[in-house]
């Protein structure tokens, strides 16, 4: 399932919960007040870790964060963590990874030295023959 975004009216909640009393917009991730630089409205709990995905977003699902001080970074942290979730769920499932192939290449040269003969042994007998 693709991932779920915000209708307009919960993000004009959210930009209207970052604005301060003076009308600057500040980053809900650090508090920094970001003036004209830009912005994402990100999913509090990323959007693939969801089980649910039929519950409508609210304004509580989102945060209005920084491009560069804290949407990045987040990001960053979430890809590794969905990441993960999909392996833990694909061994969860019983999906085998595929073996590793060898390597292709050229083989180690062949040695000059003649290869050393060993004489065969007689057999050992395991029993003795009683008399």
């Amino acid at each position: 399932m693709s991932r779920r975004e915000f209708t307009k009216t919960v993000k004009a909640q959210i930009v209207k919960r970052a604005m301060l009393a003076s009308g600057e917009i500040t980053c809900e991730g650090c508090g920094l007040i970001l003036g004209k630089k830009a912005y994402e409205i990100d999913h509090t709990v990323a959007d693939a870790l969801q089980v649910d995905k039929n519950a409508k977003l609210t304004a509580d699902d989102g945060k209005l964060l920084g491009l560069d001080c804290c949407h990045k970074p987040k990001t960053a942290d979430d890809k590794g963590k969905i990441a993960k979730a999909k392996r833990n769920e694909a061994n969860h499932l019983g999906f085998k990874t595929a073996p590793a192939k060898k390597l292709r290449g050229a083989p180690f040269p062949k040695s000059s030295k003649p290869k050393h003969e060993r004489q065969a042994l007689p057999p050992r007998q395991l029993y003795e023959a009683k008399p």
